[in-house]
């Protein structure tokens, strides 16, 4: 009786669901896929590129449930590509959207674009992007006679779906906006197939291939079709100098284009797209070497006969570092121009011997990119620095632009060409808590207008005595400039008695910032023409600065700058003058052991426009930079009255003379 029961079970299964569990009684069950027809199968009308979809098998998996919408099924497909039209798919991206919450467990012929790992989740994008692998061209009928096998692909792909009577994604698409694939059919005969005409947009179309005579199909590179090259904080421009059949060198330059900010300590990543590796490197070093992932990978397989003891890096997402100074002539891996800066870059303005990187690398290719001429830069680029004072950056994919100019090594007056470029953007994504801060004196008033409280943030928690974190910063004498902000109190006391200032209660906290730039005016001529102002920088903190910079922005309708003592100083317009330290005194020390600040001082000379006023505050700066990080400013200017502080302004010289007006009257009266 037992073995009857099972018979007739059997009988009544699906003919295509597998018996793993119990099916559960529904009008809404899934259907056994029927006849399925690829690519090269379907005899329809497409004179572009022939994308088909079908669903293989499907088997019902546990766990089994009653709700047939959360019942799910492993299940193969097969993606097809077929190209019918004149033009090569090059590097084609299939675009599948499927609607199932499907799982890719396994792929075969083909790999996801963005190399996520398996098993992937179908449902964190709209749509999932496909590779061809190894094949990744389809090239014409006319150039293959028509072989099926030369201008035809599929992608196997075995995952996981739930509940669905006809499993069909909802799109099929090329990721290339040259063609056209609106309009997609699904077929009454093959409901498990679907298919989709991609036709050329014209607008998009780029010209014919032409076959080379090396007999490799290639396309001619119109000048036009080179997008233009982006400004941004960053360039990174990559340059394939030299091509050989299965590997070419590369030129990699990092150049700052940002007017102040320097990079310190640059880390360099990206990511191979086509299991690339870097065979040799000069000019700069990878993080970490190795040969494991190439020997026990593909790279092994197809290098047989490689010695793999002397490759740089296999990684697929290197990261590569600057050398330091001295080993630039090292001729194993220096003499490399702009090379081995020890990763520091600076503004063109600042040193423009300095405001770039570069290094080369000797990449070798894989099938089937083994000839000379197909070239791919790695993308993801990311730039970062080891220094906590460096900004973050964002950085944008490689696009293709024109090749790159240079110099010939000989000396002549002429330009080689790279073979193929691209470049790579990136920008400041993060503002840096500030760390200068600026303070105000002159000749004409004892008092110093300090910097403001608070001017470099001040923490949660502070030491000592109650202070205010919003009330202006009180005036102090000169001399309290020798002393950090946490220890000023008393001279600001005795000077607030002496002068019989108002002192609030509790008074404002200090500064707290690192470096402290005062600008003291020291003297004006007779003519009131001309005068010199005297900037002081001393750091309070326990950072050295190696190669410092200074810009200072002044009004240039007012004072134009002249000359300077005690700085290498240079223009760049618009009132910015950079002043920089000689070869003696290029480096800021901190604060030594005995509270004494590092310290650098020189005097700058400015002539004055007509109409000038230094008591009204035209001979300060009106922004000051320290290593290209803006300083915070005083929040006010000095008077010209010896021991008076905060300059009034016309309203208040206003009410005082108000006051006076009808004080007289009253005495008159009387």
């Amino acid at each position: 009786m037992l073995v009857l029961l099972i018979l007739l079970f059997t009988i009544h299964l699906p003919t295509n669901v597998s018996a793993q569990g119990p099916l559960t009684p529904s009008a809404d069950a899934p259907s056994a896929p029927n006849k399925t027809r690829n690519a090269t199968e379907l005899d329809v009308d497409c004179n572009g590129i022939l994308l088909t979809y079908n669903i293989d098998n499907m088997t019902r998996i546990r766990p089994f449930l009653k709700d047939n919408k959360t019942q799910p099924y492993g299940f193969g497909a097969t993606a097809s590509m077929r190209n019918s039209y004149t033009v090569t798919l090059r590097n084609y991206t299939l675009l599948i959207a499927f609607k199932h919450r499907e799982i890719i467990v396994d792929i075969e012929n083909g790999v996801l674009t963005e190399d996520y790992p398996l098993p992937y989740n179908t449902t964190l994008s709209n749509f999932t992007s496909f590779q061809g692998y190894p094949n990744p061209d389809l090239p014409t009928p006319i150039a293959t006679a028509g072989d099926i096998k030369k201008i035809y692909s599929n992608i196997s792909i075995i995952g996981t779906l739930f509940g669905s009577i006809h499993p069909m994604p909802t799109n099929l698409s090329l990721g290339d906006p040259s063609w056209d694939c609106s309009n997609m059919t699904v077929y009454t005969e093959y409901p498990n197939s679907t298919s989709v005409c991609c036709v050329p947009n014209p607008a998009q179309m780029p010209k014919e291939d032409i076959i080379s005579t090396d007999g490799i199909y290639d396309r001619l590179i119109d000048p036009s079709e080179y997008k233009p090259r982006n400004a941004g904080n960053i360039s990174i421009t990559y340059d394939v100098m030299l091509t050989y059949p299965g590997s070419y060198l590369a030129q990699i330059t990092i150049e700052n284009k940002d007017l102040l900010t320097r990079l310190d300590d640059w880390e360099l990543s990206w990511k191979w797209k086509r299991n690339e590796f870097i065979y040799n490197i000069k000019g700069a070093y990878t993080s970490e070497t190795g040969s494991s992932e190439c020997l026990f990978g593909p790279q092994g397989k197809f290098y047989k006969e490689m010695d793999f003891t002397n490759v740089s890096n296999c990684q697929r997402n290197p990261t590569i570092l600057d050398l330091p100074p001295w080993r630039y002539n090292d001729s194993d891996v220096g003499r490399i121009p702009f090379c081995c800066r020890n990763g520091t870059i600076y503004p063109k303005i600042v040193n423009a011997s300095a405001y770039k990187s570069a290094f080369q690398i000797l990449v070798f290719k894989m099938p089937p990119d083994t000839d000379r001429f197909r070239l791919y830069a790695p993308d993801n680029f990311t730039i970062t620095s080891k220094s906590s004072s460096s900004h973050k950056y964002t950085c944008s994919q490689p696009m293709r632009v024109s090749p790159s100019d240079f110099p010939d090594p000989s000396g002549l007056s002429l330009n080689s060409t790279a073979v193929a470029s691209w470049q790579v953007t990136c920008n400041i994504t993060n503002n840096l808590a500030r760390k200068c801060c600026v303070s105000f004196s002159s000749y004409y008033n004892a008092s110093i207008m300090p910097c403001r409280t608070c001017a470099c943030g001040c923490p949660a928690q502070i030491d000592g005595p109650p202070c205010s974190k919003t009330t202006p910063a009180i005036l102090m004498p000169q001399e309290a400039l020798l002393l950090r902000y946490d220890n000023r109190t008393m001279k600001q006391l005795q000077w607030a008695d002496k002068n019989r200032f108002t002192l609030p209660d509790p008074l404002p906290c200090g500064d707290y910032c690192g470096v402290n730039l005062n600008w003291h005016i020291v003297n004006q001529t007779a003519r009131n023409d001309s005068y010199n102002a005297r900037l002081t920088i001393m750091n309070w903190d326990s950072t050295n600065y190696a190669n410092w910079y200074v810009a200072v922005q002044v009004n240039p309708l007012y004072v134009q700058y002249t000359g300077s003592a005690g700085y290498n100083t240079t223009t760049a317009g618009n009132g910015m003058i950079i002043l920089m330290g000689n070869v003696n005194t290029s480096y800021l020390l901190g604060v030594n052991d005995d509270s004494h600040p590092g310290m650098h001082q020189g005097v700058i000379m400015f002539q004055e426009s007509r109409g000038a006023e230094l008591v009204s505050g035209d001979g300060n700066p009106v922004k000051v930079y320290f290593n290209g990080e803006e300083c915070s400013m005083p929040e006010g200017i000095l008077s010209d009255t010896p021991s008076w502080g905060h300059k009034m302004s016309a309203n208040s010289v206003f009410g005082i003379l108000l006051c006076l007006l009808v004080f007289s009257f009253l005495v008159i009266g009387l």
